[in-house]
């Protein structure tokens, strides 16, 4: 991130760096420049023992170096993404390890965009490195490194994309998110009902995601028809790396619906947004998602004019629970900005990978056998998370061992506006426990 204090070190160090490491490309192996110190994670460590409960007694893994992989988006338009994903993991890296957890050694790659050939490539490089597990994104880098997932027995929790409807049958992928925009589709469908009872058409603007889309886009039209309302037949795309709209928007305005998905991240909502508004687009634009990146994308569009989403969105002024206030306090602590969620997520995932870690120790296996990880996770595939709970109680991340995604998850549809998130209406997967919340 531009403005984190790990980033402002890495351009100061960015010479000496490339002198060091020119054959090594991006693909790190640990860091010794994590933000995080020492005093910081022994005393965060402590806290977060007692938040996940763990039992006194409990072999917590100590003499265990564990080989974490990581698939990130670490350059191109997604690199704040990335880099904010890394910083969690290694948050919680220290904080494992100050607890009296594995050494867990993370060989993060970069994906790009993501690039198809580098995501292929990232894959090629962990299953040669004999990575037993991973945190991924993108679904799994829009869907190139699934063989290689399966092929390599690589358990892979991926906290970006979640269980998209092309990752279905891939036996080592798990989505610990709401798959995005599905899962939030039948919830924020009934807020536009209520909020705009005039509007019926419904469309969409993305990323290209070439023979996948189809799927996704049968998904959305049986939701958009579920719901009541009409898909009006605009489904523009364009690559994850381009954020000139100006043939997009255009398409738009010749068949514009009441209602226009949003469906890029990272900084994309909001540079797409800019452009929309001086087009003089008049739909109700609502994201997939929202990040400060997209803020600063806007170039004052957004704290102008506000701007609304659908997603389980982590509110890092407002954590809901104990494990995301430790969570949200030591990153902004360590890195010098708030948590998105990405980095709340990449941080949940490292927790799940000791979690599973420690229930393998416990039963007797290897914690490095990738097959024991996996049965662990579905024999019990519930988890602490940062999101949901209350004030006094951490809350719960469950996958469905049908779906490979999550079975509940918090979300709602929220406003950007004056600097400030607020939610508009909360529920569930598939809209369930429905509520305004204003």
């Amino acid at each position: 991130m531009p403005t984190s204090r790990r980033a402002r070190r890495r351009r100061l160090l960015a010479p000496v760096l490339a002198a060091l490491t020119a054959a090594a490309s991006l693909t790190a192996c640990g860091s010794g420049d994590t933000g995080v110190s020492a005093a910081d994670a022994k005393t965060q460590a402590a806290d977060l023992v007692k938040l996940l409960g763990v039992k006194d007694g409990t072999d917590l893994g100590g003499k265990v170096t564990f080989k974490l992989g990581a698939a990130l988006t670490l350059s191109g338009p997604s690199a704040s993404n990335g880099e904010s994903m890394r910083n969690a993991m290694e948050l919680a890296v220290e904080q494992i390890k100050a607890a009296g957890g594995p050494t867990i050694e993370l060989s993060v790659k970069d994906i790009k965009g993501p690039d198809p050939v580098a995501a292929k490539q990232a894959a090629s490089e962990l299953a040669a490195e004999g990575v037993p597990a991973k945190i991924t994104s993108m679904g799994d880098g829009l869907g190139a490194m699934l063989a290689d997932t399966d092929k390599s027995k690589i358990l892979s929790l991926d906290g970006v994309g979640g269980a998209q409807v092309f990752t279905k049958g891939t036996q080592y992928f798990y989505g610990t998110r709401e798959v995005a925009p599905s899962d939030a589709a039948p919830g924020a469908l009934q807020w536009f009902k209520q909020a705009h009872p005039k509007g019926r058409t419904v469309g969409l603007v993305g990323v290209d995601l070439g023979p996948l889309n189809a799927a996704i886009q049968a998904d959305m039209k049986a939701k958009i028809e579920a719901a009541g309302l009409t898909y009006n037949g605009l489904w523009e795309t364009l690559s994850p790396s381009s954020q000139d709209y100006a043939s997009m928007i255009a398409k738009v305005k010749k068949n514009e619906p009441d209602l226009l998905w949003v469906a890029f991240g990272g900084a994309a909502p909001g540079a797409f947004a800019a452009q929309a508004k001086s087009a003089g687009v008049k739909s109700e634009l609502l994201g997939i998602e929202f990040t400060q990146e997209a803020v600063k994308a806007s170039k004052g569009v957004l704290d102008r004019e506000g701007f609304k989403f659908a997603m389980d969105y982590f509110d890092a002024s407002k954590p809901s629970n104990p494990l995301a206030k430790l969570f949200a306090e030591a990153y902004e602590k360590a890195y010098g900005e708030p948590a998105d969620f990405y980095a709340a997520n990449a941080y949940e995932e490292t927790l799940m990978v000791w979690d599973l870690i420690r229930r393998v120790i416990a039963e007797g296996g290897k914690p490095d056998d990738s097959a024991a990880l996996k049965a662990a996770l579905e024999k019990d595939p519930k988890f602490a998370s940062v999101y949901g709970g209350d004030a006094t109680t951490v809350g719960t991340l469950e996958i469905d061992p049908k779906t490979h995604g999550v079975a509940k998850r918090p979300m709602g549809v929220y406003e950007y506006k004056d600097g400030e998130v607020a939610p508009i209406a909360t529920y569930n997967v598939g809209g369930g426990d429905f509520r305004l919340a204003r």
